[in-house]
């Protein structure tokens, strides 16, 4: 009877006792470290690509105020000096310079006051 068909044992589908399952876990729990890894890494890139541009924008605001309020400085200051050389033709220095310094506290107060009011309804 030996027609040389050989027969073959019926292997299980799944194993029974799992111990196949558990030698597939170190794996998956590898690849999924390593894809976690690379979509936090691509996020990051993400990340940057969008903050980069909008920190060079707000340091360029930043610097464009800076220059801004220190040509209004210089500019004020020479506009005070002109006033007081002004009234001076007119009045000793002391009253020039008292008159000057309530002006600019007085404009320096009403500033103020306006951004105070800016603040508070915005």
């Amino acid at each position: 009877m030996d027609s040389g068909i050989t027969t073959r044992q019926h292997q299980p589908s799944a194993p029974v006792n799992g111990s196949e399952t558990g030698a597939e876990w170190p794996t998956l729990l590898g690849r999924m470290l390593e894809d976690l890894s690379r979509v936090i890494q691509l996020e990051l890139q993400l990340l940057e690509a969008r903050i980069a541009p909008s920190l060079m924008a707000m340091a360029d605001r930043a610097i464009a105020g800076l220059v801004i309020l220190c040509a209004g400085v210089i500019g004020g200051s020479c506009l005070l000096a002109a006033l007081i050389l002004l009234l001076h033709q007119w009045m000793q220095w002391w009253e020039c310079l008292a008159i000057a310094g309530i002006a600019a506290i007085g404009c320096g107060l009403v500033a103020y006051m306006s951004v105070k009011n800016t603040a508070a309804h915005g």
